[in-house]
């Protein structure tokens, strides 16, 4: 798609004033309709690679109002030029650029990353060097319910702790009240009936000399280690780690096309490979005979079997392990929601031995995508159908539905 943006004519002048240095958007001096035009080609595009040129590529999902859409951040934290620094990273860099403000985030989470950063500054608290391995801020991460105006808010430090970390972490939720003023004083802010709440603050202790964001000990320095948000009809617990679809109103758009083209009559088995915290099990579940959901992580198979409880007509058996051990031997459905590297040939080969007559591959990934497809036509099956859904508006990242049925 980079190559495609050259030959672009048609710019807008974009809204954030990082735009350009900030690696968070790529599109934002493009209209929106041409993005969502460019995201379809793409996915065009990467078929085509693969010989893959008769399957019918719908018109993009895209949103009404493709603003302040995210439901988390994740700055990574550094020292530059004697200070500390904040933000995205620069294009192609690990340079961070130090963000005051951000029209693809929720400003909530905007404002109290500025409030922390200035806390972390008075105390002196120092910068994770990549290098040296030295250094204690690594990042700071924020994830916000929208349904439910819920915050919650992760330090990723190095070493044994952060230093006065409880006396951190109140000083942080003492600043509510001016994250509430500074978002409402903000121009160009959408205008917010409710405000949102500060219910808990987490440290993450990662000692690895990586680029891993998270490590495997997490401590409450104030409140709850999660919120609770809902989509659609139901309520997720979400953690810091949780894979949680940082869009909640495309996410909804996106199950509902996923349940759609599942084409459900009530009497299928329907597994969810890569199931994670349960929204795609939990949607479809109203529609089928049995779902099973698999998911390799077991912190989330844990969240999973809890969200089952909080939404107790759901009908869902999770299973904890390895996609291509746990397929059963026949299922009717299987809905593939792998990470961006798309599914191992042994995770193909699990679902070809099922004799499923109707797959659902929904992929954050074009290029991957139609490999998978490619390899899974070579069995026998057929690509029916693309739905592209902008999960990403102002990014080049488009993620699609492909509906492929047993030939």
């Amino acid at each position: 798609m980079e190559e495609k943006l050259k030959d672009i004519k048609e710019r807008i002048k974009p809204r954030c004033p990082y735009f350009g240095p900030c690696g968070g958007c790529q599109l934002q001096d493009i209209p929106y309709p041409i993005q969502l035009m460019l995201k379809r080609e793409e996915v065009v595009d990467r078929l085509a690679e693969q010989g893959i040129n008769s399957v019918k590529v719908e018109p993009v999902i895209g949103m009404d109002d493709p603003w302040f859409y995210r439901n988390k951040i994740q700055f990574p934290i550094r020292s530059q030029n004697g200070r500390l620094q904040m933000g995205y990273y620069k294009r192609r860099t690990h340079e961070v650029v130090n963000i005051k403000e951000c029209y693809i985030q929720d400003p909530f989470l905007t404002e109290i990353a500025q409030i922390a950063h200035k806390i972390f500054e008075e105390r002196g608290l120092s910068a994770y060097d990549e290098k040296s391995g030295q250094g204690v801020l690594r990042h700071f991460i924020g994830r916000s319910a929208f349904a439910t105006n819920e915050i919650l808010l992760g330090i990723v430090v190095n070493g044994r702790g952060l230093p006065a970390g409880f006396t951190v972490a109140s000083d942080i939720k003492k600043q509510e009240r001016l994250m509430h003023r500074l978002v409402a004083r903000h121009q160009d802010y959408p205008n917010y009936e409710e405000k949102r709440r500060i219910i808990g603050i987490v440290q993450n202790i990662n000692n690895f000399k990586s680029n891993v964001i998270l490590g495997d000990k997490y401590n409450s320095l104030f409140g709850g280690t999660f919120i609770k948000d809902k989509l659609g009809k139901y309520i997720f617990k979400v953690q810091l780690p949780s894979f949680y679809q940082i869009n909640p109103v495309q996410a909804v758009k996106l199950y509902d096309a996923v349940r759609d083209l599942a084409a459900l009559t009530g009497r299928e088995l329907v597994v969810d490979a890569y199931a994670g915290i349960g929204p795609v099990a939990f949607w479809l579940s109203t529609k089928a005979r049995e779902v099973i959901g698999i998911e390799e992580c077991a912190p989330a198979v844990k969240d999973a079997l809890e969200n089952i409880k909080f939404n107790n007509f759901v009908k869902v058996e999770m299973k904890l392990g390895k996609v291509e051990q746990l397929m059963p031997k026949k299922a009717d459905v299987i809905v593939l929601d792998p990470p961006r590297g798309g599914c191992s040939e042994k995770v193909l080969g699990s679902v070809v031995k099922s004799g499923a007559k109707r797959v659902i591959y929904v992929s954050c990934a074009p290029e991957s995508l139609a490999r998978d497809l490619k390899i899974l036509e070579r069995h026998g099956y057929k690509t029916e159908v693309i739905q592209p859904v902008d999960m990403f508006p102002h990014t080049i990242h488009v993620e699609s539905i492909a509906v492929v049925v047993k030939s």
